[in-house]
């Protein structure tokens, strides 16, 4: 088994007063750890929240806690984000050894679940519907985004059900993919009703010409894995043995999209009794950036103890080392502590906020708050994406730079939009932002397009025109096409999660088309599911030549002319879209990280994929950086980060490298210009012009 070094050191240990202990903490023999720490029973521990959190820390520390808890028993820890981050966080040493890692690879797991359900799956098409055994290869080979959710899900059940491990820990995808990946097991309950459908038509022969009918292997597998999915269902709605662990920052955008995610958590009834905030900081000494830090923590904490009353709150400290490795992920749940309002010291913090307020010099002022700024973008580019690790800062700086551009390019139009499943733009600016543009400042309207509707109005056409087509078909003659109606009309439900991104991805491109905008930018969701929405023009164009072969190929039995013409439509858009993000002239990727090991090992990654599509990266901006100082705290931040900036001038030698300081929040309309004064150069600044060139 592993020896554990010594315990590092966090930044503080909280300064817990009695008076602001909940009266359940005060009593003898409250508990020391978290409960899921303890909970014997405790088969499925998920860790999930906004992106950059910590989740992979605290899943990793928290499988290493039970694993060393229980040495007879087998412990799991798996990664469901595209995104892995489980070897870079144990920093290539080993788990115990009764400690399992794995990053599911969705294209792997995908040939498993064919080699395991092809056969049953063929059989069921065949003898259902029209299809041929050609046109079910086509299907079954298509690469659709959302596999890699479905996938998960699909080799976590089967990991329960071989009841192998003790408990499994699962390390999650940032917020919005997370709760679709756990809303999955009532998708794959359609996806079973329209299998099932299928088969009716088949039963309904065979009572008709042999006057019985037997199940057999096919009928067996449709209960099997309805069975397996209401034991799945179960198992995500038992306290006893599922829990979910939201982790979260003391900061308002971590606020906003834990009560999200809790709020959703909730309406599918999956248990979450306590909540982890993360990386709190120390009292401050006298420094302006920490007693910034410190004060805008102090109202934070205010605040989530009052809107999350009904969890138990456990905080846990900035340490000064990062915590990677087995020996140092063994100690992080050592310092957790029983969290309440209050819990950091008032006096404390209101002294950090007279320093704030007395010594602005870190926090104020457009030359201290970016280092080395970037050109401005070219005129001809038309997409401007910004992207990486979740909880960089990728929408502050989206929007401080759309703000900028909006300012810089007087008479042109500009949309910033997202299309994270968790959208955060409204809560950055400052503003309500909906599905439908809003005008935010001159030049620059904002949009958060809403996927899920997107799919329900394709679903609608769909079942509009095919309902006018077995009215054709069935009314005069009168023939009875019950069943295969039915089976058409669930056809969609077998599309899996992630075609509606594709279709809010066409919005955009419809509207490139139309030519309002000149320039769009992009916050875009982390780096796994971002890489994924690269793939998905390529992807879109072989999903629409499968199924419009399929209606020219039945078009005289099952000719839809609308969604025919919206494909052909579609299509030529997904190409123009393909050939803007390759065109260096046209199209450019904005890197943002941190400067931390994991931000840079995943920043890495994501610019070799970019390069392998074709996009280009000339820009990286290197957010929340330490300024240079005499405190404590600060001097050792530097001091590791120091480290690290080296790592990015090296390896990005021929891209623009800005660093963009601590300070404070960048919140509202008026901080994010300020912000975006400072991240570019003046337009009559020498290279001023910005392009993947």
């Amino acid at each position: 088994m592993t020896q554990v070094a010594a315990r590092p050191k966090p930044f503080f240990h909280f300064a817990l007063r009695p008076e602001h202990l909940k009266a359940n903490q005060m009593k003898a023999g409250a508990p020391e750890h978290p409960e899921f720490l303890q909970a014997e029973k405790l088969r499925l521990l998920l860790f999930g929240g906004k992106g950059g959190v910590g989740k992979t820390t605290c899943a990793a520390a928290a499988a290493l806690y039970l694993a060393r808890q229980h040495p007879t028993r087998s412990f799991l820890l798996v990664s469901t984000d595209p995104a892995h981050s489980l070897a870079d966080c144990f920093a290539d040493s080993a788990p115990l050894e009764n400690l399992t890692l794995r990053e599911l690879d969705p294209q792997e797991s995908l040939l498993r679940f064919k080699a395991r359900h092809e056969a049953h799956l063929r059989t069921i098409v065949l003898r259902g519907t029209f299809l041929d055994a050609a046109d079910l290869t086509h299907l079954l080979d298509l690469s659709m985004p959302g596999l890699d959710e479905i996938m998960a899900l699909l080799e976590i059940a089967a990991w329960v059900k071989e009841n192998r491990h003790a408990c499994i820990v699962v390390d999650t995808a940032p917020a919005g993919h997370t709760l679709r990946l756990l809303g999955l097991p009532a998708i794959m309950r359609q996806w079973v009703a329209t299998l099932d459908t299928m088969l009716a038509k088949h039963r309904y022969l065979a009572r008709l010409y042999r006057g019985s009918y037997q199940k057999d292997e096919v009928d067996l597998y449709l209960e099997q894995t309805v069975a397996d999915l209401t034991h799945l269902g179960a198992l995500l709605q038992s306290p006893e043995q599922c829990r979910f662990v939201p982790v979260m920052l003391a900061e308002a955008l971590s606020i906003y999209v834990t009560r999200m995610l809790l709020s959703e958590l909730e309406r599918i009834d999956l248990p979450v009794r306590e909540v982890v905030v993360n990386r709190l900081h120390p009292a401050p000494a006298d420094c302006p950036v920490c007693a910034e830090w410190n004060s805008r923590q102090n109202v934070a904490i205010d605040e989530l103890t009052r809107v999350f009353s009904s969890y138990t709150l456990w905080g846990l400290p900035l340490f000064l080392e990062e915590m990677r490795g087995t020996q140092r992920l063994l100690t992080v749940w050592e310092q957790a502590r029983p969290l309440a309002a209050g819990t950091l010291e008032r006096a404390t913090m209101n002294d950090g906020r007279r320093r704030s307020a007395m010594q602005p010099s870190v926090l104020s002022g457009q030359q201290s708050l970016v280092s080395n700024p970037a050109p401005l973008p070219a005129a001809s580019i038309k997409l401007l994406l910004f992207a990486g690790k979740g909880g960089v800062g990728k929408t502050t700086l989206a929007c401080a730079s759309a703000l900028r551009l909006a300012q810089e390019r007087s008479g042109k139009e500009i949309l910033l939009f997202s299309i994270d499943p968790a959208h955060s733009l409204a809560a950055c600016l400052g503003r309500e932002i909906g599905s439908q543009e809003v005008r935010v400042a001159p030049g620059l309207s904002v949009i958060e397009l809403d996927a899920q509707a997107e799919y329900a109005h394709l679903k609608q056409n769909y079942a509009d025109e095919l309902t006018g087509v077995f009215e054709r078909v069935s009314g005069p003659a009168g023939m009875n096409l019950a069943f295969d109606r039915e089976v058409m009309e669930r056809i969609l439900d077998l599309a899996p999660p992630g075609l509606d991104e594709v279709l809010a991805l066409t919005r955009i491109v419809d509207m490139m088309e139309q030519g309002r905008y000149d320039l769009f930018v992009l916050d875009t969701a982390p780096t796994g599911h971002l890489l994924r929405f690269l793939e998905m023009p390529e992807l879109i164009e072989q999903w629409l030549k499968t199924f419009f072969a399929l209606f020219l190929k039945y078009r005289d039995v099952f000719w839809l002319p609308r969604i025919s013409q919206m494909m052909v439509t579609l299509s030529k858009r997904v190409k123009a879209f393909r050939r803007m993000l390759i065109d260096v002239k046209q199209a450019a990727l904005v890197a943002v990280t941190i400067p931390t090991e994991m931000a840079y090992a995943e920043t890495r990654d994501l610019v070799a994929a970019c390069e392998r599509l074709g996009l280009a990266v000339p820009l990286l901006f290197v957010n929340m950086v330490t300024p240079a100082s005499a405190c404590p705290t600060c001097s050792v931040l530097r001091r590791q980060e120091d480290s690290v900036l080296g790592q990015y001038h090296a390896a990005f030698a021929g891209r623009h490298m800005a660093q963009v300081f601590r300070q404070q929040e960048p919140r509202g309309l008026d901080r994010l210009q300020a912000l975006g004064r400072a991240l570019y150069r003046t337009s009559d600044s020498p290279v001023s012009v910005l392009n993947g060139a």
